[in-house]
């Protein structure tokens, strides 16, 4: 087998072939396509995508990773993938093993605290696969947690029949109308779960872990128009190695909307296998009961990577865990070696088996300035801050530190973040004693928002605009545009829209925010061009262009009758009108 990783962005791993069959296990995407569906506005679909710390993509999704080589213990290689993540304030590392002969990845994830505090902790394991017309999916169980149509809550039940469809069989996920996901409920008596997906050549692709990560998943984008528009968004339909998918994941926790506190000085540790198999009697399992071709896969599936075999490579890589790596072969971020030099100044270590290598960037080196000389560097307010920190190490450096107008936005920063409203907003307005900057009057503009102060929020964006207007970010506007939204203020969008938006470099989502103006407004030319373009920035799960499109729609329909827009003639539009293609990106279609 050839595992193929991209250390610069997260450390995806990108494909896993088959040398043997000529088969690539993964659905490996034809092209890079970057889309909003993440934290930082920067994912992409495709390969084994490890999440950790933050509900969703992890932060570190499309970011440099370190990877170093190692030596086992029979003198064979292998890679550990590692960083330090920052927000959540934890070490994590990833040993990918592929032994001589191995019919399977083996990969161990080592996840430290080993700080006093609890960290809130997240893990999912997104493996991308092919889907094709009669895949069918299965697990170690057949109970699980599944999302409801309309995406309101959870409910619980047994494969292969769900209340989301009824007396359909979604095993096979091209049954799914909508895009979906079911979580598979693996009881602690299980203590190898796997899940598996097999294709209509008999062919297999499974992952297999210990105990630990016992709950998987299985996520579709349904067998319909916004589904088949965002897997075509997603990468290049006319590639020839174009192919729908569908996504196996695996988690600490029984659903994504699930987390918990890792406790300070503690880790988690666990291993998985990623691998393939042929029968072509397989094919049989396609049209077999669940429950018997749920038993032979599970045989199957202890063939290939028995539990045995498992729990003794687990063990094996425990004791790898903190082998000092041989030669670094990719080098990350430079946050861990900045972490590293914190905690040496301060008689602490970072855990064992990592090694970050001195290097100064544009993000840390105010960092390292405040760290050895005290003070913390003062720049234009009308610039991006290079970085952002909320740890509190930092921040009492900080605190004990000369002031100036950008340390007391950090240190606000840290206190909103921890729930310190009132704090934070203290050293907020403490900033703008120093100096002024739309920083710090946008933080406030934030917690008057989240304190349902709607007009002293939009006031304190004005005020930013009203000095900063050439300067500002787009973020700015977006985020004020929304808000002017949300008051139903809309000549008043529209004005700012048109006469100080309209000469900068277009955005994204301050069109869209324009867009809805423009439907309360009369303004339909402007929505006609918005309606032909194709937006990259679209959120999954995002129906704010076809929302805006059907009622356009309604009130054209409403002025052909002379009548005035109801719901009923809203209801007669969705039943009978079908949206562009290039803005359907419904996860249901309703």
């Amino acid at each position: 087998m050839k595992a193929t990783f991209l250390p610069e962005l997260g450390g995806r791993l990108y494909s896993l072939f088959d040398k043997e069959n000529q088969r690539e296990l993964l659905f490996t995407n034809p092209i890079l396509q970057f889309a909003n569906l993440s934290i930082l506005n920067a994912w992409f679909s495709g390969g084994i995508e490890w999440n950790m710390g933050q509900y969703g993509h992890t932060f570190g999704t499309c970011s440099p990773v370190h990877i170093a080589k190692l030596i086992d213990e029979d003198g064979h290689e292998f890679i550990r993938i590692y960083d330090y993540e920052r927000t959540r304030n934890f070490h994590w590392a990833i040993d990918c093993h592929l032994p001589s002969g191995a019919r399977n990845l083996r990969v161990h994830v080592r996840i430290m605290n080993d700080r006093t505090e609890m960290t809130p902790m997240y893990w999912w394991t997104n493996i991308a696969v092919r889907e094709t017309p009669k895949a069918r999916v299965f697990g170690s169980t057949d109970d699980v947690i599944f999302v409801d149509q309309g995406f309101a809550g959870y409910g619980t039940g047994k494969l292969p029949y769900l209340p989301t469809v009824p007396g359909v069989d979604l095993s096979f996920p091209q049954n799914f109308p909508f895009a979906n996901e079911y979580f598979f409920q693996n009881p602690k008596s299980i203590s190898s779960p796997w899940e598996s997906i097999l294709y209509e050549d008999g062919q297999v692709f499974y992952e297999r872990s210990t105990a630990a990560l016992r709950y998987k998943k299985m996520f579709c984008w349904g067998n319909h128009v916004g589904g088949r528009g965002w897997q075509e968004f997603l990468s290049d339909a006319s590639s020839p190695n174009f192919s729908p998918y569908l996504e196996l994941q695996a988690g600490l926790a029984p659903t994504q909307l699930h987390g918990y506190q890792m406790p300070g000085h503690s880790e988690i540790t666990f291993t998985q296998f990623f691998g393939s198999f042929e029968k072509t009697e397989n094919q049989l399992l396609l049209k077999a009961e669940w429950s018997a071709a749920q038993e032979k896969m599970s045989d199957q599936i202890e063939k290939v990577a028995p539990i045995d075999l498992l729990e003794s490579e687990n063990l094996r890589f425990e004791k790898l865990a903190t082998k000092e790596p041989a030669e670094i072969l990719f080098r990350g971020s430079s946050w861990g070696a900045v972490e590293q030099r914190r905690r040496e100044k301060s008689g602490e270590n970072i855990p064992a088996g990592l090694l970050f290598e001195p290097a100064k960037s544009d993000q840390t080196g105010d960092w390292i300035e405040l760290l050895e000389n005290g003070n913390y560097p003062i720049s234009d307010v009308t610039k991006v801050p290079t970085s952002w920190m909320v740890q509190k190490e930092w921040i009492s450096l900080l605190e004990e530190s000369r002031q100036n107008w950008l340390s007391a936005l950090h240190i606000g920063n840290y206190y909103f973040e921890i729930g310190e409203k009132e704090l934070a907003i203290y050293h907020w307005n403490k900033s703008l004693d120093f100096e002024s900057s739309p920083w710090a009057l946008r933080n406030l503009a934030i917690a008057q928002r989240d304190s349902g102060n709607l007009s002293a929020a939009l006031e304190l964006y004005e005020k930013a605009i009203n000095k900063f207007s050439s300067e500002l970010h787009d973020a700015f506007y977006e985020e004020y545009l929304q808000l002017l939204i949300f008051a139903e203020k809309y000549e008043q969008l529209w004005k700012i829209y048109t006469e100080i938006i309209s000469i900068r470099v277009p955005s994204e989502r301050i069109d869209l925010a324009a867009a809805k103006a423009a439907l309360q407004l009369g303004h339909f030319e402007f929505l006609a061009k918005i309606f032909t373009r194709t937006f990259a920035q679209i959120r999954e799960g995002e129906s704010t262009l076809v929302a805006i499109w059907f009622e356009y729609q309604a009130i054209l329909a409403a002025q052909a009758s002379g009548v005035p827009v109801d719901d009923q003639i809203r209801k007669q539009v969705r039943q009978s009108a079908r949206p562009p293609k290039n803005i359907d990106f419904r996860m249901i279609e309703s």
